[in-house]
């Protein structure tokens, strides 16, 4: 092992907790799964918005 003399310190490696790495996990699927759905919800807009009149028609 090699033993240095700088003066310069070098700053301590921060992990997370294994509770904060948990919460970042279920937030960040959470986040995944209201992308989705706005993009689901999306497509039905621009759906009825283009094929809208069309059914009212054949109704």
């Amino acid at each position: 092992m090699v033993t240095t003399t700088s003066p310069v310190r070098l700053p301590r490696h921060r992990e997370l907790s294994p509770t904060a790495a948990a919460l970042l996990t279920i937030g960040g699927n959470i986040l995944v799964l209201a992308i989705i759905g706005l993009a689901i919800a999306g497509v039905g807009v621009a759906a009825v918005a283009v094929f809208g009149a069309q059914l009212l028609g054949s109704l």
